[in-house]
């Protein structure tokens, strides 16, 4: 179990004056400034549970994230996973926890993805058949049996998403830290990346935690919703019980030739949609679309609706 009790975590950085006689200012006398990415977080996770977590930039996700894992000390207030502080760096602890980043492969990028998986198992001291049982059932799971022995250089990047997945989880660890797991990757990638973190849920009751800027990543595997804004949690419960309903925001991109032939795109919301496309010639549209409400949209809705 995940225990937050009243965290917040603040870093120094340092005001830049512009021109060459700010420069030379800066050289002397430098402008501290502090500033608090997160204020305040309680929180709960409970074992097994899949918990989304999202918010615009800025909001303190990442830092959430390397808090959890021990990468940062909160600065005040204190965090404790199955009764260890992360930042002890406990083996105990670091051996229950997978992370990935998705802007931050842990591949190397000369080196098939088999080395680096041969090189974790000896860092985690796992049995060798119980190395090679892992192996085959998570490289199944992913479709990924075919591309560990080809060099990082030469997978695309939703290959190298699996196999940085299957890092992740080489050693079965009880917590998955997954930081914007699906940034760039195409829809059919996406899916089967949902389909394997569900079945991975279910199977192994891995309790997963991702952070997102894609409201289709928290529908698709989550449960739980947390959003974050300006360091704070300002709504922590499912998706149904959001204060403002997102299918009222999904709206239909749909892009027409008009009558001289040229390329137009108007939004059209669910509501109306049906009542649109039969008042247009078929011949017209070249384009249906699906576009949902943005993560900065829905966090302003929820400002508007509520006071935190």
């Amino acid at each position: 179990m995940i225990n937050i009790k009243v965290i917040s975590y603040s870093y120094k950085t340092f005001e830049k004056n512009s021109g060459l006689h700010g420069t030379i200012k800066d050289f002397f006398h430098r402008e501290k400034v502090y500033v608090s990415a997160l204020k305040k977080v309680n929180l709960n996770i409970k074992d097994g549970e899949v918990v989304g977590l999202i918010g615009p930039n800025g909001a303190g996700k990442t830092t959430l994230v390397k808090v959890l894992t021990g990468i940062l000390s909160p600065t005040n207030g204190q965090v404790v996973i199955d009764g260890i502080f992360p930042d002890s760096h406990d083996k105990k602890m670091l051996a229950n926890i997978g992370v990935l980043f998705g802007q931050k492969s842990q591949l190397s990028w000369d080196l098939p993805p088999i080395d680096t998986l041969n090189m974790l198992g000896s860092i985690y001291n796992i049995d060798v058949n119980d190395f090679d049982a892992r192996l085959s059932e998570l490289s199944n799971m992913l479709n990924a049996k075919d591309i560990l022995r080809t060099p990082t250089r030469n997978l695309s990047l939703g290959q190298r998403v699996k196999c940085d997945l299957i890092c992740s989880l080489i050693h079965n660890p009880k917590y998955l830290f997954l930081d914007e797991p699906t940034l760039g990757l195409d829809l059919v990638t996406q899916e089967s990346i949902y389909n394997f973190l569900r079945k991975l849920n279910q199977v192994n009751g891995t309790t997963i935690i991702i952070t997102s800027h894609n409201m289709r990543d928290i529908e698709a595997v989550t449960k739980r919703l947390l959003i974050l804004a300006k360091g704070k949690i300002i709504f922590d419960g499912s998706i149904k019980s959001l204060p403002v309903n997102v299918n009222e925001y999904k709206k239909f991109c749909v892009r027409l030739y008009d009558g001289k032939k040229e390329q137009i795109e108007e939004n059209i919301s669910a509501d109306n949609l049906s009542k649109t496309l039969k008042s247009i010639d078929p011949k017209q549209i070249i384009s249906i679309s699906r576009e949902g409400v943005s993560v900065e949209e829905l966090i302003l809705k929820i400002y508007k609706n509520q006071e935190f």
